[in-house]
């Protein structure tokens, strides 16, 4: 009996060189940018921060009040998404 797995195995399709494939892909590449550049943006902007809600004013963070729109933003764009049809 061999140690190595079948070839139609989905074992070898995890292998350290198809991971390191998806990771150096652009859009991987692009998106651990930005990741990296918000969370810095983040710890840099930590200070307290007045925000005025149409009725009221929050005192928050910075970093809170940026992850909050962000929130906001990716679920109005999740909801607002045109569906595409797969043939």
């Amino acid at each position: 009996m061999s140690d190595h797995p079948p070839s139609g195995d989905r074992a070898s399709d995890r292998s350290p060189s198809a991971l390191a494939q998806r990771l150096l892909h652009p859009k991987a590449v692009a998106g651990l940018v930005i990741a990296v550049l918000a969370i810095w943006f983040s710890l840099a902007n930590g200070a307290e921060t007045r925000v005025h809600l149409w009725v009221f004013w929050v005192s928050a963070r910075l970093w809170l009040v940026l992850l909050a729109t962000f929130a906001a933003g990716f679920a109005a764009g999740r909801l607002l998404r045109r569906r595409t049809v797969r043939r």
